[in-house]
């Protein structure tokens, strides 16, 4: 199975842009203080070793004998400084560091005279040695190579922490305060998709910022006065159609006509009247109540028993399968309106070969939701035309038409699953029928 490849948001992207570009910056600064001080603190370092040479050197000049033997020995055991004859037999190893040693060396020789030298080991001895001359004569001074060491500035790994720490909290900050007017947008457009009616986002924002916020302003509002208008007409025709279909349910009840016919057209008002409710219905706006905790059991079992008990009970068989104490946190009457469009479609289509109908019915807790599934087993639909169903006023055949359908049933179980952050998933399972699965988000108001 094919992975789906990492995305970032936004605001990652934006945050590992700033740090990267701020890292490389102060990288490339290290690099540039790190060549630029390099030569005055060798020629610092040359004039510190310059001065220990030139006071040996005088020490030794005004002493003689037994006092010159003892300078020696005071030098090397409170000092760490020894002064010993060189000999041209000697095995030098040059110091390993050109970077700080060429310049340290160069820099001796022009106190100390062209015949300084720097070495890191004589005849296999390590330590930090100078050779310089005594009228004449070559000596080496060996010296603690802990001296050449402590001149390696290291505060600079400390400091470039800091900053490197200090670079990705600003990149942070910034990358929130870019991103937070973006993030308020995404937000508002989610609750409009659910069919609410979002907040009024900042105009006073940024020129580009507020262009667009007032545009969506003035969408949204649009949007809310054309869902109100709808919702007003749709209420307005039920009510309207509603009154002379009860008086025509009257009128057929004291007319002098046979019992079969008073029947069917009875049957006929019934279907004018359910079609009339689902376009209320499917127009009625995102409820204002606040959501609350649903029990899920509770909700099917009072909702599928007015199935079990009504005039259409005869060949129906419902199988829910649902763990007692599940919840949903969001709206209850959205709950019952899915499971009964569900159920209701279930039974006008999904009768088998034997004109009985069975719905199978699962509900459980996914993540932070909730996921419903119901399924029949009648013959189901053409695969080509699976996606349209869940469309408005869509019916496929002339025998789904014969059940007078409106085509609003899984359009508006669709519409209660996006007001909700979910959505509706149709499939059709291999052994025949039609799986219907609504995956509903636990509401946070």
């Amino acid at each position: 199975m094919e992975r789906a490849p990492v995305r970032l948001s936004l605001f990652w992207r934006t945050f590992l842009l700033i740090a990267a570009v701020v890292v490389a910056s102060l990288l490339a600064w290290l690099q540039l203080f790190r060549a630029a001080e390099l030569q005055p603190r060798a020629e610092r370092f040359a004039w510190e070793i310059t001065s220990i040479v030139n006071l040996t050197r005088a020490g030794l000049l005004s002493a003689s004998g037994t006092a010159r033997i003892d300078l020696l020995g005071d030098l090397a055991r409170n000092e760490g400084i020894q002064v010993l004859p060189a000999e041209p037999t000697d095995r030098v190893r040059p110091w390993p560091d050109e970077r700080f040693g060429a310049p340290f060396e160069a820099k001796l020789r022009e106190l100390l005279g062209p015949e300084t030298r720097l070495a890191a080991a004589v005849n296999n001895d390590d330590g930090l040695w100078i050779r310089f001359e005594i009228d004449d004569d070559p000596y080496w001074m060996l010296l603690d190579p802990a001296r050449i060491e402590r001149q390696a500035n290291r505060n600079w790994i400390g400091w470039i922490g800091i900053a490197v720490a200090l670079a990705t909290a600003g990149a942070l900050v910034i990358s929130r305060v870019v991103n937070r007017p973006l993030a308020t947008l995404a937000q508002a457009i989610e609750r409009l998709a659910r069919g609410e009616v979002p907040p009024p986002l900042r105009e006073d924002a940024p020129t580009e910022l507020a262009a667009v916020n007032r545009r969506f302003n003035r969408m949204a509002g649009d949007l809310a006065a054309l869902e109100q208008d709808r919702a007003e007409a749709l209420a307005g025709i039920s009510h309207d159609i509603r009154t002379p279909l009860t008086r025509l349910r009257m009128e057929i009840e004291m007319a002098p006509v046979d019992a079969v016919t008073r029947d069917s057209m009875a049957d006929e008002i019934d279907r004018i009247d359910a079609i009339v409710r689902q376009f209320g219905e499917f127009a009625q706006p995102a409820s204002a109540r606040p959501p609350e905790r649903v029990d899920v059991a509770e909700t099917l079992r009072s909702v599928l028993d007015g199935f079990r008990h009504g005039p259409d009970a005869a060949g129906l068989e419902i199988v829910e399968t649902v763990a007692p104490g599940t919840a949903w946190h969001g709206a209850p009457t959205s709950l019952e309106r899915i499971v009964a469009n569900l159920v209701e479609n279930a039974r006008r289509y999904g009768a088998g070969p034997d004109a009985r109908v069975r719905v199978d019915i699962d509900a459980r807790r996914t993540g932070r939701g909730l996921e419903l599934s119901v399924r029949d087993h009648g013959a189901g639909v053409p695969p080509e035309q699976l996606e349209r169903l869940t469309r408005p006023f869509t019916r496929l055949d002339t025998e789904r038409n014969r059940h007078g359908g409106s085509g609003l049933g899984l359009a508006i179980v669709a519409r209660l699953a996006r007001r909700h952050a979910g959505d509706l998933v149709l499939a059709l399972p291999s052994d025949g029928g039609l799986l219907a699965r609504v995956r509903l988000a636990d509401d946070p108001g």
